[in-house]
């Protein structure tokens, strides 16, 4: 890994820093469901590590301030498909470059256990264009469309990655 890229540190995220990552999550207001669905994984990511062991969530930094949050899941039931979750930067360090190296921190580890392919499910409101956005500047193709999936009008769309 080029160390140069991860000049703001980037560590393992842990059950100290649930209340900073949701604050992180929170600061997009327009979110407005992802907070509560934040909190309630997060809550049984740290009450019952050896259900998620498989699940790393990382936190990035700024002068000691967690700014940003990413992970991966397995798809655990399924597959052997990693998802990627909770990919946010608090709205205030937003276009700042936190996010693009966050997603390589996250590529390169999933690279080094041999992930092939990497999926990612974003909303179609146009809030989530944004996080659309960055998804295909990375490299991410659309995959499926679950039309109505999150209320009328609001689609459920699944990208992926080769990597």
């Amino acid at each position: 890994m080029n160390p140069k890229r991860y000049d703001n540190p980037i560590r393992e995220a842990n059950s100290n820093d649930k209340i900073n990552i949701l604050n992180v999550i929170g600061s997009h207001k327009e979110a407005k469901w992802d907070k509560p669905i934040a909190k309630k994984y997060f809550d049984d990511l740290f009450k019952y590590p050896d259900l998620f062991e498989k699940d790393k969530f990382y936190v990035i930094e700024e002068s000691g301030t967690i700014i940003g949050v990413i992970g991966y899941s397995i798809d655990r039931y399924e597959t052997t498909n990693y998802w990627l979750g909770w990919f946010y930067i608090h709205g205030d360090y937003c276009n700042k470059g936190y996010g693009k190296k966050l997603f390589h921190f996250i590529k390169d580890k999933l690279k080094l256990m041999n992930v092939k392919k990497l999926f990612v499910d974003t909303s179609s409101d146009v809030f989530y264009n944004t996080a659309l956005f960055s998804y295909i500047t990375f490299g991410f193709k659309l995959e499926a469309i679950i039309k109505g999936y999150y209320g009328k009008n609001e689609d459920q769309l699944i990208l992926s990655i080769d990597l």
